[in-house]
């Protein structure tokens, strides 16, 4: 775990044509930075798809966009080493889409969206940085009525990516339109000032904010608003952050004492539940269909009587996120104390 680390950016980009995304708005960014990546990098799109390409396995675009490693010994897929984090609460103007909604953004609006690359991801920066003028080329979102009188997506220009870190506060341009000079990002999110995040005391409440549908499985269901529990969010965020650490650094996370921190997670008490079920669908394009991508939001409020074994996991969770569909955005949640 100690060669893990998170590169969190910011991408602040300026509409020049009305763009409307959908309702999940991380779904529509994941989705436009997977071509634009495949439309700027693969070398063999007769492939179809990576899982089919004999050049897989050293194919940098590759090792972002797919799941597949035949050498997991826990099956083929495997996460993806990076996730967005979809634009801020309230950003875009809500508009009917049927029985849902969307969100457009009109000439001249600001759209900010994140993206975390995880440990060895970061050595792709550059393909992301280029994959960036394949998405203002092509655009974002779904296809509207244009000034010109045609049906096309949105386009934006991307004025400045920042490399930023929660916990320190540090916060540098990577990217701006004025100089067009690309720096690497250096304010990586670790582990060491994840422990060093003080532990809440004894006893303490301590509260998850869901910012984004959080799906949890918990035997063979999904986890709804009344029957949150904190074993089984705490199990997802396990297996998450072992399944990061394995496949993307060279120290991977093994637990202790596995079965004791789950027991000890039984024992974590919900002191208030003020959790909603988000109905939320995700549209492929390639499949040409919806998928339910649904989840969690809201606020829950815990107490245990010792927060310690907890709390490292926790934080490294806000920045992993949690949960299907983690890497379309969903997952994202915030944690805080009070005594």
């Amino acid at each position: 775990m100690r060669s893990f680390t998170a590169h969190r950016l910011r991408f602040v980009t300026e509409v020049r044509t009305p763009v409307e995304l959908n309702e999940h708005q991380g779904s529509a960014i994941r989705g436009a930075l997977f071509h634009a990546l495949r439309n700027r990098f693969c070398t063999n799109p007769e492939a179809g798809e990576c899982a089919r390409c004999p050049l897989v396995a050293a194919c940098p675009v590759a090792f972002l966009v797919s799941t597949l490693d035949p050498t997991n010994d826990r099956g083929q897929d495997v996460p993806r080493p990076f996730t967005v984090q979809a634009p801020l609460p309230g950003s875009g103007r809500p508009i009917p889409h049927g029985v849902r909604l969307a969100f457009r953004y009109e000439l001249g609006e600001t759209l900010e969206f994140g993206l975390t690359l995880y440990a060895r991801a970061l050595q792709l920066f550059p393909y992301v940085v280029l994959a960036t003028t394949e998405l203002e080329r092509e655009g974002l979102g779904r296809r509207v009525l244009q000034a010109d009188g045609r049906w096309r997506r949105g386009t934006l220009t991307i004025r400045e990516i920042w490399a930023e870190n929660p916990l320190t506060g540090e916060r540098k341009p990577v990217l701006r339109s004025d100089t067009r000079l690309v720096q690497v990002p250096d304010v990586p999110i670790t582990h060491d000032q994840v422990v060093a995040v003080p532990v809440p005391p004894p006893g303490a409440v301590v509260s998850l904010h869901f910012r984004t549908p959080t799906r949890l499985i918990a035997g063979g269901a999904l986890v709804k608003p009344d029957r949150f529990a904190f074993r089984p969010f705490f199990q997802r965020l396990m297996e998450r952050l072992e399944a990061l650490t394995r496949h993307y650094s060279d120290t991977p996370l093994v637990f202790d004492d596995p079965r004791g921190l789950i027991a000890a997670a039984e024992r974590v008490e919900v002191v208030e539940n003020r959790l909603r079920w988000e109905e939320v669908w995700s549209y492929s394009t390639r499949r040409r269909d919806e998928s339910p991508i649904s989840g969690l939001l809201g606020t829950v409020s815990l107490r245990a009587d010792d927060w310690a074994p907890f709390w490292p996991w926790l934080v490294w969770g806000q920045f992993t996120h949690v949960g299907k569909d983690a890497v379309k955005g969903n997952g994202e949640y915030g944690v805080g104390s009070m005594e």
